[in-house]
Formats: C-alpha cells, sequence, structure tokens
C-alpha cells in the first residue's frame, strides 16, 4: 500500500530528553548504531517518505543534536533543506515537546508523522505503511502497536469492551493490576491530522504520575471527541527498541546487526557463524558468497559472489570482486579488489589500496595508496606504498618502498614482469622498468631499465678456518 502523494506530509520528531539513565553527558539521540547516530538514522528513515518539513525538537546539549542531524547530511542520505529545529528548554512530556515544534508548522496543512528520536531501527517501509493506512481510513490519528509477552516499560493500548477500538493510552507508572497486564503497547510513533493535533494538544492535563503533559493523551481526547483513530499492528517489534539505557542501546546495535544479516542469509549468502558477524545496513553482498566467523563488513562495501571471507577480518568502505578469497586476519579500508584475488593471511590494506584482478597479497603485507595490475605478487612480509606495481610483476619477502623522506611522499613504478627480490628497499621516487630484476638484499635508489639486472650488494668474502678458531679461543 502505497501513500497518497496528494496529501502533505510533515515530520515532528521529539530528541528533546535528558537520557539520564544513560548515564552519559551526551544527548542520548547523538549515540552511534552502526556508522550514523540515532538521530541521523531516523532522519534517513523519515526522510524516504519526501515530506515537506521535518521539525527535530531538541532540548539538552540540543547544540551537538543539531550538529549530529546536519552532519548526517553530509553522507547524501537526506538533505538539510526540509529540516528546521525547535527547542524544548524544560523537559515537560511529549505533549509539551509537540507543542514545542507547532510553530514550524503554522502554515502546514496535512498528515504530521510524530515519533521518538530514540527508536532508530524504525524502517522507512513502516512509515510509509502507517501513513498509508492513517489516509486510507480518513483517521484523525493513527498509530504503531505493538506486542510482547513481557510489557513492562511501555505504555499500555486501552481498547473498547469489544476490543474493536483504541479508547485511550495508559504510561506505565500510571497502570493498575488489570491494566498492567496488556500486552498490547505504545510504540510513540503517530499519524495525526494537523488540524486535530491543533485542537488537541492545549487539552492535555498533567493529571498523571509524572506531571507531565502527555502526547498519548491526543488518543483519548479523539475517542471522546469519536474521532476516527487507527491502530496499525507492527510486524518486527526490533524496530520500535527504545534506548534509555546504556544496555537498550548495546541491544539495538545487536538486533541491528541481527536484522541485516537474516535478510542477506534469506537472500542466500552463507554464513559460518551469524552470531559473530557484524554487517552495518549499507553494506551489499551477493548471492553465493561465503562470510566465515568474526568478521565486521562496515560502510558501502560490496561483496560479489563467490567470494569467500575466511574470518576474522575487519572491512569497511571496500568493494571485492567475484571468487576473490580473503584469508584469515585480514584489515582493510577504502580498497577496491578485482575478480579471483587472494589476500592475507594477516594482511593490511590501508586506504587506496587498487588490486587488479588474481593478484595476490599474502601473509604480513601492508599496502597503502597501492595499485596492483593484473597478476601481480607480494606473498610476504611486505610494505608497499605509494606505489603502483605492473601487470605480473613479482615482489619479494622483506621488500619496502621507502616513500618518505620525513617531510613528502614520493611514488614508486614497478613495470609489467619486473621481480624484486627479497629484503630489497625501493627508494622512492623511483622506476623499476618492465621485466628487469632487482637481486636480493639491495637498495635501489635510480631508475632501472626495463629488463635490467640490478643490485647493490656488498662482495661476500669469506676467511678459511675462522669459525673453528673462534671456538678453541673461547674454551681457553
Amino acid at each position: 500500500m502505497g501513500m497518497n502523494e496528494n496529501c502533505p506530509l510533515a515530520v515532528i520528531i521529539l530528541a528533546a530528553g535528558l537520557g539520564k539513565r544513560m548515564k552519559s553527558d551526551l544527548p542520548k539521540v547523538i549515540h552511534t548504531v552502526g556508522n550514523r547516530t540515532v538521530i541521523q538514522r531516523i532522519l534517513t528513515a523519515t526522510s524516504v517518505l519526501k515530506p515537506k518539513l521535518q521539525v527535530v525538537v531538541i532540548g539538552h546539549k540540543g547544540a551537538l543534536t543539531e550538529e549530529s542531524a546536519r552532519a548526517g547530511s553530509s553522507h547524501g542520505h537526506y538533505s538539510l533543506e526540509t529540516i528546521r529545529f525547535a527547542t524544548q528548554s524544560e523537559q515537560r512530556g511529549t505533549g509539551h515537546a509537540t507543542q514545542m515544534a507547532l510553530p514550524e508548522l503554522t502554515q502546514f496543512n496535512g498528515t504530521v508523522l510524530i515519533l521518538p528520536g530514540d527508536a532508530p531501527l524504525i524502517s522507512s517501509e513502516t512509515l510509509s505503511a502507517l501513513i498509508a493506512k492513517h489516509q486510507a481510513t480518513k483517521a484523525s490519528v493513527s498509530l504503531l502497536t505493538f506486542t510482547l509477552p513481557d510489557p513492562r516499560g511501555y505504555g499500555r493500548i486501552i481498547r473498547t469492551e469489544d476490543k474493536s477500538a483504541v479508547s485511550g493510552i495508559v504510561e506505565e507508572k500510571d497502570t493498575n493490576t488489570e491494566t498492567a497486564k496488556i500486552n498490547e503497547l505504545n510504540s510513540g510513533i503517530y499519524a495525526v491530522e494537523i488540524d486535530f493535533l491543533r485542537e488537541a494538544l492545549p487539552k492535555i492535563q498533567t493529571s498523571n504520575a509524572q506531571g507531565e503533559y502527555y502526547l498519548t493523551d491526543i488518543i483519548e481526547i479523539a475517542a471522546q471527541a469519536k474521532k476516527a483513530i487507527t491502530p496499525v499492528l507492527l510486524s518486527d517489534n526490533r524496530e520500535v527498541l527504545g534506548i534509555n539505557t546504556k544496555r537498550d542501546l548495546h541491544m539495538v546495535r545487536e538486533a541491528a546487526y541481527q536484522r541485516k544479516v537474516e535478510a542477506l542469509i534469506e537472500s542466500g549468502v552463507d554464513f559460518i557463524d551469524p552470531r559473530s558477524a557484524y554487517i552495518e545496513e549499507e553494506v551489499t553482498i551477493a548471492t553465493g558468497a561465503k562470510i566465515g566467523p568474526n568478521v565486521q563488513i562496515l560502510g558501502r562495501s560490496t561483496i560479489a559472489s563467490g567470494v569467500v571471507i575466511e574470518g576474522t577480518a575487519w572491512i569497511k568502505d571496500c568493494s571485492i570482486g567475484e571468487g576473490t578469497h580473503i584469508k584469515l586476519g585480514v584489515r582493510m579500508e577504502d580498497s577496491s579488489i578485482g575478480k579471483d584475488a587472494v589476500v592475507g593471511p594477516f594482511a593490511n590494506l590501508r586506504p587506496g589500496t587498487k588490486l587488479g584482478d588474481e593478484v595476490k597479497i599474502g601473509n604480513f603485507v601492508e599496502t597503502k595508496k597501492a595499485t596492483f595490475d593484473s597478476g601481480a605478487k607480494a606473498s610476504h612480509l611486505s610494505y608497499i606504498g605509494d606505489a603502483t606495481v605492473g601487470k605480473d610483476a613479482n615482489i619479494g619477502a622483506g621488500t619496502i618502498t621507502c616513500n618518505y623522506d620525513g617531510y613528502n611522499k614520493f611514488q614508486t613504478t614497478i613495470g609489467a614482469g619486473a621481480f624484486i627480490g627479497s629484503n630489497t628497499a625501493l627508494v622512492a621516487p623511483v622506476e623499476i622498468g618492465a621485466g628487469a630484476t632487482v637481486g636480493a638484499g639491495s637498495t635501489i635508489t635510480k631508475k632501472v631499465s626495463a629488463d635490467a639486472l640490478a643490485f647493490t650488494r656488498a662482495p661476500q668474502q669469506e676467511k678459511a678456518g675462522w669459525s673453528k678458531s673462534k671456538r678453541e679461543k673461547s674454551k681457553k
């Protein structure tokens, strides 16, 4: 069911809470889940709905919340053009916070989506479905509900005697013996017609255990006025997990990763141990990839079909081509790898690394801003930085590019088919010609011509009987 595009939409995000139980000086909405803060994630979800206006209600250290919301736009998830900020300087409840947003909506007519700022797993699909149902039923107010076997900590949905309609919401601290047993719960997410919202907010009273203006009271106000109320039951309770404590934050992070892995398994990705896989939402992994235990794949990484990641890997903002094998203990960031390559074990690909098809980067090799053309190899114990390595070149163990003189970085170029002997230092800027050979143990400071042999090895000397004489002297 889609939304009616002719019905204007505005969004109010209630992000002014003190978050005392978080035991943190930071507003709870700027704690991170994955690679984004809570407020950034919510704005990402709501922005998909293309609202005319979004009002973020800020309070405790609101400048930090505003800064985080603005910073999130730089990732391209949403635009700042529709976002406004309203301040709730005194914490007087969710109804009061919503009232603080209304001055930003004086020219708006249509549906207002209201949601808490601390439920970062809410999806745009769920919000869209809520609004579509709200508009289709021509309700004055609609609300997202869910059920739990243990309802503690949540507001209870009160229904009419025949259970056919919602008549109110009772907050946890205001429940009695009977209402405490109700397990249909309030998510804190509403779709409300702006005219009804303007009418209802001034009628909210503070006659409750908290002495606050509860936004939940608009449901009872609507019921008493015989306004249409539409409840929409949520299928995945994880979407409305709220964050009030550090434990809650841990649970939300765990749920975010769990949802992503579940979706990937459904799409045909093979996880050896799904419980130890941490995959951020923007990561794409193709059907047929195989992921070992204890793997983190972060940012906007893309993993092609047939890729094998053995395990204990940390991968961020990387693309990995079909059939590539990532062995145990690899770390890579902002790097691209072609098809049928082999990386690791225990390799470190730093930002700017570009590996072509069938490249091999072996154990304890570190690369940085290095391009390897197809078939090139650095199999053991090397550092290759600020370098271009040609097709089928072979770099021996212990080779390093000396790319930094203490002030500036310089480039090394290794031609196609070149062979670099073990324990070689290439002092940049330097060029090794195509097909050239560099002898083991050399320090190369000048250009090596194509197909040439270059070496800087001191001549080997031998003193006959020296070791025997040394041993005999040591016995005296």
